[in-house]
């Protein structure tokens, strides 16, 4: 097996991975942080339903920065382990494999296999994730007009302050859904990279 097979399977496996890890991490650490409600002593009681400790503007704010980082981040990752897998693909193109009726019976199948599913990390974004990102990106932005505007400071009446109470409510509710959204979409990447270290293995102790 040459190096660039070798260097391929790295960068295809590794780049899945490593995908794979900083999309989870913003569901199991960044998202529970941003939400956190204020620091309690030990022997105080925390309300279930108490709030997070960071102002609404500024909480959706934070999750809007995470989620435009996250999206310059990992489908490039995505997008480069599949290259190096689509190489495989066309590299091993006549190169038997195990296991035929699942793969097809080539690397080709297997590796595009790996391909497909490390690329549904977008299609998921894109429709599943979509109402939750648009609706949660509007509330993040909705003070952005009048602040260009230089009215950032003007007094907001009792209904506007009402409306706004009923969008943090709901932009709390909505970040712990984009988490959960978010969980799953790591596993597209991590499908990816299982398969490309079952190749690795295979073609090593084979």
């Amino acid at each position: 097996m040459g190096t660039d097979i070798l260097v391929a399977q790295m960068l295809g496996t590794l780049g899945c991975g490593f995908a794979a890890g900083g999309v989870m991490t913003l569901s199991i650490l960044n998202i529970p942080t941003l939400i956190l409600p204020a620091r309690q002593p030990a022997s105080v009681a925390i309300p279930s339903q108490q709030g997070p400790a960071t102002p609404f503007p500024h909480l959706t704010h934070q999750w809007l920065d995470t989620y435009e980082r996250g999206m310059r981040t990992f489908p490039v990752m995505c997008l480069g382990a599949s290259v190096a897998n689509g190489y495989l693909a066309w590299a091993l193109r006549d190169m038997a494999a195990p296991e035929a009726g699942i793969i097809g019976g080539s690397w080709s199948g297997y590796y595009a296999t790996a391909i497909a599913t490390t690329m549904g990390f977008v299609v998921w974004t894109m429709t599943a994730m979509k109402s939750t990102n648009d609706r949660l990106m509007a509330i993040a932005t909705r003070d952005d007009a009048a602040a260009a505007e230089g009215t950032k400071g003007m007094v907001v009446g009792d209904q506007e302050k009402a409306k706004r109470a009923k969008e943090d409510a709901e932009a709390l509710e909505l970040m712990k859904t984009w988490a959960n959204l978010n969980m799953f979409r790591a596993m597209f990447p991590l499908t990816g990279a299982i398969i490309g270290l079952y190749g690795v293995a295979n073609m090593t102790f084979n």
